[in-house]
């Protein structure tokens, strides 16, 4: 860890150690440790994320139910490869001003956060600001309507050219019906944009749908789509190249997902989720080195390493099996729970790079005090 980032962790953690924890009522936190295993074969050779370490820390104070303030911790380590070793702090305030019968409750919150990198890596060291309002209505008991406002700057203290800002706007209903089925939709839409015009700016519409049904008081199904589309969207060569790395996230692609789950409490308090997706994503632009626009193929030394169009395509498949036990008592107020999961991921695209299968592993432990 770099001088600087040592120095702004113990900021942080000075100014946690700092609040007033008077009443143990209104004090939280908590540790937890997930480590994951991977046998993903990314192209030709195997995925660098093999052996993570995932490491979280958390405190919380909450003086009063209108207002709760925190911090958090987390810290990765990569056994394959060190260097990419690194950690992330976050301070948060949120603010609940209305009463919690009130028919709309307003909530509102700021953050901080700071991406802290191995000295290999500081140039993507990043400042993150933050902040929310969200205003939920209850129609009746079981049916709410609620909007929500997001905006972030993210900045990169070595990479002004990376700094950029986003903003999401969110409006979703969610009715609870007398068959115990509960029917969510929301849509969003959202902007993102380079302080310098260093990158072209970027544009996207997201429509969700949720049904969630209970079967029995131990058994619940669930399945959702959504579909995404970009109005905006610039050139990919040179978005690829940005750190924010928008081919990951929700700037990146058009396109479809479905999904299910079906989640049993079994005896002992142990809860098993079997869940499933399938995603057809494409991704607007061109790819900034395999892209031959004469004969709008990828090419490598003249040799067709995809058919179909240009632009990238891929279908995703994930199967996943999580096993949880939530809130075993240790000792007081202390709590402990246990997760474990298995998940096999299939992706399929056009472009050679992005093809990759395999099996992902994990077992963690969290502690709540």
């Amino acid at each position: 860890m770099s001088a600087r980032a040592a120095r702004t962790l113990l900021a942080a953690l000075l100014l946690v150690a700092a609040l007033p924890l008077g009443a143990a009522a209104g004090v939280g936190a908590g540790a937890s440790a997930t480590q994951v295993w991977t046998e993903n074969i990314f192209g030709t050779e195997p995925s660098p994320s093999d052996g993570i370490t995932d490491g979280r820390g958390w405190l919380a104070w909450t003086p009063s139910p209108a207002w709760r303030f925190a911090a958090n911790g987390r810290r990765l380590n990569f056994r394959d490869n060190p260097d990419l070793n690194h950690g992330y702090l976050t301070l948060s305030a949120e603010a609940i001003p209305s009463a919690p019968n009130a028919r709309t409750r307003v909530q509102s919150g700021v953050s901080g956060a700071w991406r802290l990198n191995a000295d290999l890596y500081a140039p993507f060291d990043y400042r993150d600001a933050l902040a929310y309002v969200s205003a939920k209505h209850y129609l009746t008991p079981s049916f709410t309507a609620q909007l929500r406002a997001d905006l972030s700057a993210r900045t990169y203290p070595d990479q002004s050219a990376e700094d950029a800002r986003k903003a999401w706007l969110t409006a979703r209903v969610q009715r609870s019906l007398p068959t115990r089925t509960s029917v969510t939709m929301a849509l969003r839409t959202g902007w993102k944009t380079y302080v310098d015009d260093a990158r072209s700016n970027a544009g996207a519409r997201e429509l969700n749908v949720q049904l969630a049904q209970s079967i029995s008081t131990r058994l619940a199904l669930r399945s959702w789509w959504s579909n995404s589309h970009l109005f905006q969207h610039g050139d990919a060569a040179a978005q690829m190249a940005a750190f924010d790395n928008p081919l990951m996230d929700e700037f990146s692609f058009d396109g479809n997902r479905v999904g299910m789950s079906l989640k049993v409490i079994a005896p002992l308090n142990l809860a098993f989720e079997l869940s499933g997706e399938r995603a057809w994503l494409d991704y607007p632009g061109r790819p900034p080195a395999l892209y031959d626009p004469v004969t709008d193929k990828f090419l490598l030394n003249g040799t067709l390493l995809a058919l179909g169009e240009g632009e990238r395509s891929d279908s995703v498949t994930r199967l996943r099996l999580q096993v949880e036990r939530r809130g075993a008592r240790l000792w007081g107020d202390t709590r402990v729970d246990l997760d474990a999961a298995l998940e096999w991921n299939d992706q399929s695209s056009n472009d050679l790079y992005w093809q990759w299968s395999g099996l992902a592993g994990q077992v963690g432990m969290s502690l709540q005090f």
